[in-house]
């Protein structure tokens, strides 16, 4: 079987989509203050960055249903793809953890000796061991205590995904070892649309589902043009035409569920800012789509030279992600005193945002490299991002 080729496109969208969040911290608590200015294009745009936190979702489910396949195929073993998951997330957030720690200790000092202004949002550390458990672990949903940082949030979803990713590859191993490789793609495969099925239906019969499979159809969306479009007879084992109507199916049913869901809560007044906004659950749909027809064309725009500026953030987005809100919300106080406010706030805008792409890089270079795999450091040198 032929290796499936890396999707290099998906780099350029993941480093648009941790921009598009530094955006929206960099311009939401100017429009709080300043609503007037709420419907000017370019701040309208950037409090909608959320939305960049589901655009890494559907990225994630498709480099985790690629992960999975490719450890089920190659006879990695379990443990194998447990620790390249571990070591990916983990190291890069305990470094951005002890990070927030030292700083929140440094603010607090020096409020406590009037070395600085009052704070008025200060970010208060817990002392239980649960907190600190939860927090280390990124078990914060299952503990129940609050993330050191919000945005910590999503990182324990995406946990949780490549647990349940994880419990499905090892059933589809079972099942490869008694029945061959076909049938343990075909395990992997139903049970990842199954998990859908039943987070979706459970979405729209109760209007809730319990943590993670509240927003597993987000995740599970990005496994579906992995399947449809990287499963060919060159690179699937015992393919067929029957299995191929089966993929379009399965697709297809989860599709339409997602729609059910959007349409019954059409009417419902939710916050942009909600993750189970229905309009997220949409977006995410055409974000799908879009990543199916731009996966015939992966190669040519790759070798764009337009997209290689793209490409360099998506290979730091995710210490993008981790590290821009320790330096946001201090540079937009420090401009904003110095007078880029109201109509001259976009200045302070744009410079938060090159602060915060700049310290992700920083940091990219000094923690996160270390600990990306062989081969993902030799495709982002043949895309110059690295």
């Amino acid at each position: 079987m032929e290796r499936i080729p890396p999707f290099r496109t998906i780099d350029a969208f993941r480093g648009l989509a941790a921009v598009w969040v530094v955006m929206n911290h960099s311009a939401s608590p100017f429009i709080g203050d300043n609503p007037r200015f709420a419907h000017e294009p370019l701040y309208f745009f950037a409090v909608r960055g959320q939305f960049g936190v589901m655009l890494f979702f559907i990225i994630s489910g498709y480099c985790i249903a690629a992960a999975a396949y490719g450890a089920l195929t190659s006879g990695k073993p379990i443990w194998r793809y447990a620790y390249e998951r571990v070591r990916r997330i983990y190291p890069p957030y305990l470094a951005a953890l002890t990070l927030s720690v030292f700083t929140t200790l440094l603010i607090g000092y020096a409020g406590a000796h009037h070395l600085i202004g009052p704070v008025h949002h200060p970010n208060v550390l817990g002392t239980s061991a649960r907190y600190w458990i939860g927090n280390l672990f990124l078990q914060q949903y299952e503990l129940n205590v609050v993330p050191l940082m919000g945005i910590f949030w999503s990182l324990c979803y995406e946990i949780a995904f490549y647990a349940v990713v994880g419990v499905w590859l090892w059933v589809a191993k079972l099942v490869t070892l008694r029945r061959g490789l076909a049938f343990g793609t075909l395990t992997l495969v139903s049970g990842i649309f199954l998990t859908t099925y039943l987070s979706l239906l459970s979405l729209i019969l109760s209007g809730g589902a319990v943590f993670p499979f509240d927003l597993w159809h987000l995740f599970s969306l990005g496994s579906i043009p992995f399947f449809l479009v990287e499963f060919n007879p060159m690179t699937v084992a015992g393919y067929s035409r029957r299995l191929r109507w089966g993929l379009n199916g399965a697709a297809a049913v989860a599709v339409s569920l997602v729609i059910v869901y959007i349409t019954i809560h059409e009417n419902d007044d939710l916050e942009l800012s909600d993750p189970h906004s229905p309009t997220r659950s949409a977006i995410s749909l055409l974000f799908l789509l879009l990543l199916a027809g731009l996966r015939r064309i992966d190669l040519r725009l790759a070798k764009s030279l337009w997209l290689r500026p793209v490409l360099w953030l998506g290979a730091c987005s995710y210490s993008i992600y981790l590290v821009h809100p320790m330096v946001v919300p201090y540079a937009s106080v420090l401009r904003r005193k110095a007078g880029l406010d109201g109509n001259l706030y976009w200045i302070t805008f744009w410079i938060q945002i090159l602060l915060g792409v700049a310290c992700g890089r920083v940091f990219y270079h000094l923690i996160e490299r270390h600990f990306i795999s062989s081969r993902q450091k030799k495709r982002l040198a043949e895309e110059r991002a690295i």
